[in-house]
């Protein structure tokens, strides 16, 4: 049977848009250029057309690519096996599907005709080949001279800097005043086989959420008496150290179809597996980041130690469970007086998870329960210093729910948290997503009910892509019920989040935004921390390298 012109159909698939990425080029050194250039993995090779997943029966160059695919082998797919047929062509891409082609065409011994083909087809070609090798040569001494200059061959370095511009207003005349501040992270992600992770994250982080200048001492001044309008960026998770400091210290590693995670420096629910069953996600208020008490906002030091797995079921279901102690190994706390210290302490969360969905992600949801026991939060001490929220209670909400039903501040009280969240896109350009949680405390003094709820809507590449809008509304973590009565109660706060994000770069976004929470107390006020309503306008900038 005569071959059909392999470089002519070579040419047609070019046509339909195959770029020097998407062709498999024989030498190793024009696929390492082929990565460095384009800054993407190396492409995928395909032996069935079928592998394609944006190629069609019906296109009408159907039968061209599956002969080059399935006969000669000239075509590669792009990493996520797509095949961008719709791309436009030059005469260079031509030139470097020609030269690809050229020696699978003489393998398959081509006849006369097609060898005279390919003959005036590299003469009309041949300034645009010689080009090709002169780059092609000028790229090699660039793989050589970064493979003799490269940082690392097992490491890959990633950064990260958020500015934030931020002010609080109150009642009792309550004004902040305005910050500028920013954190800057760097991660080394180190991979020793090619399907491990080694996480190291250094970070250094000034910014405080306003009204909430003290965390760790409410007395120290008038402030917000509810760290569910906190930032969710703020550096109460490094013990409010501005420095650079180790953030972050995990290893996840894949057995079959399980990925394990160990951590022992601020591990969090979502370094063991995906917490997110919403589309809503802006990382600006700390209420709108982690809607469902008591289940995913885990520790806030980077003393906390934990271990876990993540199991991808099926394509559909993900199921994922997570063992976190608030104070690791770390900590300096002496382990034999002190039930909340170390790894196998009391001051600890076990979560698990059952998240999904669908075949084309427009619909996800997860719902999950987490056991949490520790110290509860007393935000008014004598010595005027607070303790930091821990696992007891649900840590952010209402001075009520951060408290618990304890006795002294020393008490350990533990929670039963179960948490829903679900989104759908809708199209494109909108989604809606809501979460409801619901926490039931035990302690010394008693009983005690949580819940809160949130309904966001965003509305992606509005106005231009990779911009969004987002709207969001909910309760933040309030007290319910409790069984010493309605006066432990909590008169329900509200909470509001706008955003629109512009996305100016792929690595550069800016993102004005104003969030509320009114009846922030829940009716109560202690000390200097005044029930009522608090406005927060933010402007937060982020650049990726």
């Amino acid at each position: 049977m005569q071959v059909q012109s392999a470089a002519v159909w070579a040419g047609v698939a070019l046509g339909l848009g195959v770029t020097p990425a998407a062709i498999a080029l024989d030498a190793s050194t024009l696929r390492q250029v082929n990565a460095i250039a384009n800054e993407d993995l190396p492409a995928a090779q395909v032996t069935s057309i079928t592998q394609l997943s944006d190629v069609r029966p019906t296109d009408w160059a159907y039968q061209a690519l599956q002969s080059l695919v399935e006969r000669y082998g000239c075509i590669v797919g792009y990493p996520d096996r797509t095949y961008r047929g719709s791309r436009a062509l030059t005469r260079y891409e031509f030139a470097a599907g020609l030269n690809a082609c050229l020696d699978k065409v003489i393998e398959f011994a081509a006849s006369k005709e097609d060898l005279d083909t390919l003959k005036k087809l590299t003469e009309e070609f041949q300034s645009e080949l010689a080009t090709l090798r002169g780059r092609v040569d000028g790229l090699e001494a660039r793989v050589t001279e970064l493979e003799a200059t490269q940082f690392s061959t097992t490491t890959k370095l990633q950064g990260d800097v958020l500015l934030s511009l931020d002010r609080a207003f109150g009642p009792s005349g309550l004004d902040t005043g305005t910050s500028f501040s920013q954190r800057v992270g760097l991660d080394f992600n180190t991979s020793f086989t090619g399907n491990d992770l080694l996480k190291t994250r250094l970070e250094a982080n000034s910014i405080t959420s306003p009204g909430l200048r003290d965390l760790n001492g409410f007395s120290a001044g008038a402030g917000i008496p509810s760290p569910g309008a906190a930032l969710a960026y703020d550096n109460a998770a490094t013990s409010a150290d501005p420095s650079f400091t180790l953030n972050t210290l995990i290893y996840q590693f894949p057995v079959g179809s399980v990925n394990f995670t160990v951590g022992t420096s601020n591990v969090q629910v979502d370094d063991i597996f995906s917490t997110n069953g919403s589309f809503y996600a802006p990382e600006l208020s700390y209420f709108f980041n982690n809607p469902v008490p008591g289940v995913y906002n885990d520790a806030d030091t980077s003393n906390s130690a934990g271990a876990g797995f993540n199991w991808q079921i099926n394509p559909n279901f993900n199921f994922g469970l997570a063992y976190i102690n608030q104070q690791g190994p770390t900590s300096g706390l002496n382990l034999e007086t002190d039930p909340t210290a170390g790894v196998f302490g009391a001051d600890s969360q076990t979560t698990a998870q059952l998240a999904f969905q669908n075949d084309d992600r427009t619909f996800i949801g997860a719902l999950a329960y987490a056991y949490r026991k520790g110290p509860s939060f007393n935000p008014i001490n004598p010595d005027g210093v607070g303790l930091p929220a821990q696992f007891g209670g649900v840590a952010y909400g209402t001075v009520r729910s951060l408290i618990g039903p304890a006795d002294s501040p020393t008490d350990l009280i533990s929670s039963n948290n179960v948490g829903l969240s679900l989104g759908w896109a809708v199209s494109e350009n909108f989604t809606i997503s809501g979460s409801y949680g619901i926490s039931f405390l035990s302690g010394s003094a008693g009983s005690s009910t949580v819940q809160s709820w949130n309904l966001g809507l965003t509305f992606p590449n509005l106005f231009a892509d990779g911009n969004e809008l987002g709207l969001a509304v909910g309760q933040i973590p309030y007290v319910t019920s409790d069984s010493r009565g309605a006066a432990f109660a909590d008169s329900g706060p509200f909470a509001f989040e706008v955003y629109y994000k512009l996305q100016l770069t792929d690595n550069i976004a800016i993102t004005p935004a104003l969030y509320a929470v009114t009846n922030a107390g829940g009716g109560l006020t202690i000390g200097n921390l005044a029930n009522g309503d608090y406005w927060v306008p933010v402007l937060k900038t982020e650049f990726l390298f």
